[in-house]
């Protein structure tokens, strides 16, 4: 009984990708659950977590054309959030000894939000996270204001919906759908990305993320990530529009609102309250949304900041 229990949590755990770098860790640390796992028949209970994956798409025109179109759109969003997880409870308990895994955060629940009538129809999938520390026991203040935003967030493009149902009377044309897919998961951070779309006559894309930093259960700014009184201003900044720069020099469909003719329109910095994310690899990405900086052909843009350029500012644990 004893053997045929640590065959299953092996096998769950051979199922999971586990950075390269903790492999050794966690093969000690299933060894030494395995007694303890036998002995806790609670343990065997599985739980599993959904992610949806969302796409989107967008039709591509003239760069010259949309330069001269900067607002006026009908909207579309995609909207990114940071939470994560994966995994039975056999796994997390297991992981849970390896000392720089200090949370669980797993997708619970979901909830969907159907509509249709005539022309305009969404479909909305809304998960719940839970979130449980080292030891297994819920972490339900962090779990709670995570998902109040996330529900706040969501309601308001529902709200949004259903008050263009009723403006058009049922004559409008509008198909929104929203749905999410899990982009970074590390020792640190677990990312999921809520892919909203929204079409119209027109539109554009938006995006919303929240980092959520598991070791702290707080949600992360990107003034967090840089050391006190460092100027990530405008070393981000600077490295924008030196990539902006590199980028339209190398190809001419390639257009962004950098040393434009129309100054009011032109990139100058960050304001410090931009989307970001960090990627697996632990590269800084900041996402901007459909004609923040560039002309809507070139949709939701992203740009990953080298770690050379921030380095001596970062503060440690999170980009590499």
């Amino acid at each position: 009984m004893k053997d045929e229990r640590f065959e299953e949590i092996r096998h769950d755990y051979q199922t999971i990708p586990i950075p390269a770098q903790l492999r050794q860790r966690v093969t000690t640390a299933m060894e030494e659950a395995k007694t303890e796992l036998a002995a806790s028949p609670a343990a065997s209970d599985k739980l599993h977590s959904a992610a949806f994956i969302g796409q989107r798409r967008h039709s591509a025109s003239s760069w010259k054309k949309y330069l001269l179109r900067t607002a006026g759109v009908a909207a579309a969003a995609m909207l990114t959030v940071t939470i994560m997880a994966n995994s039975s409870e056999s796994i997390a308990y297991a992981m849970s000894n390896v000392p720089i895994l200090s949370s669980i955060v797993r997708i619970v629940t979901f909830r969907e939000y159907t509509h249709s009538e005539k022309q305009m129809e969404a479909h909305l999938k809304i998960p719940t996270v839970s979130i449980e520390n080292e030891n297994g026991q819920p972490v339900e203040e962090a779990a709670s204001k995570l998902n109040n935003q996330i529900k706040a967030y969501t309601n308001q493009i529902i709200e949004a919906y259903q008050n263009d149902v009723k403006a058009s009377g049922g004559e409008g044309t509008q198909s929104i759908n929203l749905d999410y897919e899990i982009i970074t998961d590390n020792d640190r951070l677990f990312t999921l990305r809520f892919n909203q779309s929204i079409v119209m006559a027109s539109g554009t894309e938006q995006v919303k993320i929240y980092n959520l930093d598991k070791t702290t259960g707080n949600v992360l700014t990107l003034e967090n990530l840089f050391q006190e009184g460092g100027d990530y201003i405008t070393a981000i900044s600077d490295n924008i529009k030196s990539q902006m720069a590199s980028q339209m020099a190398a190809d001419e469909s390639v257009a962004y609102f950098y040393q434009t003719d129309m100054p009011e329109t032109n990139f100058s910095q960050i304001t410090g309250e931009e989307n970001f994310y960090i990627s697996d690899s632990g590269k800084l990405t900041l996402v901007f949304d459909e004609y923040a900086v560039a002309p809507g052909y070139m949709g939701v843009v992203e740009f990953e900041i080298p770690t050379e350029a921030i380095k001596d500012i970062v503060a440690e644990g999170f980009v590499k």
